[in-house]
């Protein structure tokens, strides 16, 4: 026991300290976090401002500038925080594919190290580069939402939010890990990389609301499990800051501002025609971790009785 526990410290260790010296591999898993950084910058953020204005209608002097900025600049950390997790955990897990690449898999087959063990290490070292990564966005993330203000996260709220940052990199790199488990090559995963860096913010709604979204495109970028935890970072996010607006209005519309924000930021996500929330979303996301971890280990004793 103790000697499978040293080993699985080891390796972990050691697969962080690789991906970590990789600087292009940071660069990359930081991409399209600039991506959406520069799209709201230039185009995002003003359509937004613009489309919160028009609904508050003739009441909007009740609404300070601030207020508006404090509820897109929440969408925007969500979705920074969101597509992070998936792209830190992808480039991560590099590492697993290079140790195929170079062989070194076969030295830990020639080992006495059980195969659960190989590929739990593999998992945490993901895990833990993932959320170091995803932390420190979210910590600046929420820095710049206290300076930029109203700031309306409770600590309750902070404490929740870097738990669904440990839930979603636990989530990104046990189902990522069934993907990469099929390359055999570094230049074949980077090639993958680019594309999901492209897609993920679609997916999971970081550059367009998926509220926009057709039902059945609706339903398929929201069985994603990144959806899930993206979209209960952004209820934890967003939500008091579209309670702030609601709540400077007083009434006056009747509560018709708070319910088109709602569907508008999609704080509940639309599969197959039902609107779920975060309960579900927490539910879904746990239940794919248990069987993408089984599924894992079963791949991984397959691939690895493969031929030198």
């Amino acid at each position: 026991m103790e000697k499978a526990l040293n080993a699985y410290i080891g390796i972990t260790t050691r697969n962080m300290k690789v991906f970590f010296k990789n600087k292009l591999a940071i660069i990359l898993s930081m991409l399209t976090q600039i991506i959406i950084l520069f799209l709201y910058i230039l185009f995002l953020k003003n359509n937004y401002i613009d489309a919160i204005q028009a609904s508050i209608g003739e009441l909007k002097s009740l609404v300070t500038d601030r207020d508006i900025d404090a509820l897109v600049n929440s969408w925007l950390v969500s979705g920074v925080i969101g597509t992070s997790v998936v792209t830190a955990a992808l480039n991560a897990l590099s590492v697993m594919v290079s140790d195929k690449q170079e062989k070194i898999d076969f030295d830990y087959k020639a080992s006495s190290v059980k195969d659960g063990v190989i590929v739990m290490s593999y998992f945490s070292g993901a895990v833990l580069s993932t959320l170091i990564t995803s932390s420190v966005l979210l910590t600046a993330g929420l820095v710049f939402l206290y300076v930029t203000g109203p700031f309306s996260c409770t600590a309750t709220d902070i404490i929740i939010l870097y738990g669904l940052v440990i839930l979603g990199a636990v989530s990104a790199s046990i189902i990522l890990m069934t993907i990469v488990s099929f390359f055999k090559k570094s230049s074949t995963l980077s090639s993958f990389g680019i594309m999901v860096s492209a897609g993920i913010g679609f997916v999971v709604g970081a550059y367009i609301p998926v509220s926009q979204f057709g039902e059945n495109t609706q339903t398929a970028v929201n069985l994603v499990p990144g959806s899930q935890i993206t979209g209960m970072i952004r209820n934890i996010l967003v939500k008091p800051a579209i309670k702030n607006i609601s709540d400077a209005l007083g009434g006056l519309d009747n509560g018709l501002f708070k319910r088109n924000a709602t569907d508008m930021f999609a704080l509940k996500l639309n599969i197959f025609g039902n609107s779920v929330d975060m309960k579900f979303m927490l539910i879904y996301s746990l239940i794919a971790i248990a069987l993408f971890l089984v599924l894992n280990i079963i791949l991984y004793r397959f691939s690895s009785k493969r031929k030198v």
